[in-house]
């Protein structure tokens, strides 16, 4: 971790471009997740709506790391903090176009907003439209002041980040404080260029939600592999949505961005589990290639002894040959008796998982069903059964699987009644009971 905070943006988004590094990728996130997270929140004031702006940004940024290295110095400067506040401040803006939009109470709220700020002092009076004036200002000088007083560098870093003297930094964010000042200025908003860094740099950033950057950075892992169109379509269609409606999707989106998170706890899990299966596999096998080696053996010791008795018999040899053949019988019973042992455990084992859920009823849950018999198995293997914190953990484990599969039925569900009704979403998820490929149980649904 240590190695990856030395590097710089530039470098970080290149290891991730060139090597997929996603450790390169997560220490990007986790330097600036605040920074865009208050930037969303400053201009849609909703917490659950910044966190998905913040999550769209930089999934934005993950799958354009490719274009964006190839570009060359001259559009990846050493750091990335002004290719991040524009990005937000460009995905707000859309968030607020289409929340205008769809809200026919929209400009009643706007306004009273403004009628408001008039008589705000301090923050309050500058925090509406700080963004605007960011992104009124040319990209040396926004540069200069997100680094100076939104990730809180001196000069010097400011510099180096800029390649820039340390003089020079100085002057430039001087100067990007002042247009900013001016900017205000014109809104009837007075205020000296001091006064208002002491206030940008007290106020700016926020701390993003507990968790936030982890779940970021798997959503935006995964969304370079699969579309994140929809979950954008779906947070913007929310905001329009009735409460009822807004906790379905929510509740399905949330699930969705989670998914990336115990998926990649999962794979871990299952890596250890099959090395585990593996390791116990080529142990069998060479306990059965033993066998078979001594069944051959005593194989061709019958063979020969058959051929050299021929055509005259003893009672000696007739004995002789009957050892053989018991001895030969006896190995194939133990070959089988092996695999049959391997066989049973692993079934024991699921039985095992099994009997927790029934002594467990609440550590349960109806999606339980939709479990595979594969799906109890590998569950059964992953599973360490030693201490009751474990034991915890193992049905945990079992009902993320049984969600994921609920979400993925439901998400294709969804789908399909959305196409019916016109992109309408249902008030209640019984009305999807119907399109769903098998009828689904009520008290699932009635979970979600």
């Amino acid at each position: 971790m240590g190695e990856m905070q030395e590097k710089s943006d530039a470098q970080l988004l290149s290891a991730f471009a060139g090597g997929r590094d996603e450790a390169a990728f997560r220490e990007i996130v986790t330097r600036y997740t605040d920074l865009v997270y208050s930037a969303a929140l400053r201009q849609v004031e909703s917490s659950a709506a910044a966190a998905d702006i913040a999550q769209g940004v930089f999934t934005d940024l993950a799958r354009k790391a490719g274009t964006l290295t190839r570009r060359g110095s001259a559009a990846l400067p050493p750091s990335l903090v002004g290719w991040l506040h524009r990005a937000t401040r460009y995905t707000a803006l859309n968030h607020l176009r289409d929340t205008r939009r769809r809200l026919t109470n929209e400009r009643q709220a706007m306004e009273q907003l403004l009628t408001n700020s008039e008589s705000a002092t301090g923050w309050e009076q500058i925090r509406p439209a700080l963004d605007e004036a960011l992104d009124s200002l040319n990209d040396e000088d926004r540069e200069a002041l997100l680094l100076r007083y939104f990730k809180n560098q001196d000069f010097r870093a400011v510099g180096l980040a800029l390649g820039v003297s340390d003089d020079a930094a100085q002057k430039r964010v001087s100067r990007a404080v002042e247009r900013l000042r001016e900017f205000f200025s014109k809104r009837n908003v007075t205020i000296g260029a001091s006064g208002l860094a002491v206030l940008i740099s007290a106020n700016a950033i926020q701390a993003a939600p507990v968790g936030l950057a982890i779940t970021i950075s798997a959503a935006a892992l995964a969304g370079t592999a699969v579309a994140t169109s929809t979950t954008a379509i779906a947070v913007t269609k929310t905001i329009a949505m009735t409460t009822l409606q807004k906790t379905i999707v929510t509740a399905t989106v949330a699930i969705l961005a989670g998914t990336g998170v115990y998926q990649a706890h999962q794979a871990a899990q299952l890596r250890e589990s099959n090395t585990t299966l593996q390791q116990q596999h080529e142990s069998l096998v060479e306990q059965i290639r033993q066998m078979q080696r001594e069944r051959d053996d005593q194989s061709s010791q019958l063979t020969q002894l058959l051929a050299a008795q021929a055509p005259g018999r003893t009672a000696s040899n007739q004995l002789e040959v009957l050892r053989l053949r018991g001895e030969l019988a006896r190995l194939q019973a133990r070959a089988g008796d092996a695999r049959e042992a391997g066989v049973k455990s692993w079934l024991a084992r699921e039985d095992q998982l099994r009997q927790l859920t029934q002594q467990y009823p609440a550590r349960t849950i109806p999606e339980l069903q939709l479990l595979s018999d594969q799906q109890w198995l590998d569950a059964a293997m992953n599973a360490k059964f030693d201490t009751d914190k474990d034991i915890q953990q193992d049905l945990a484990n079992l009902r993320h699987t049984a969600e994921n599969n609920f979400v993925s039925v439901a998400e294709n569900t969804l789908t399909k009644y959305l196409k019916a009704s016109n992109g309408q979403f249902p008030t209640d998820l019984s009305q999807l009971q119907s399109y769903f490929a098998a009828p689904m149980d009520e008290a699932i649904l009635n979970r979600w």
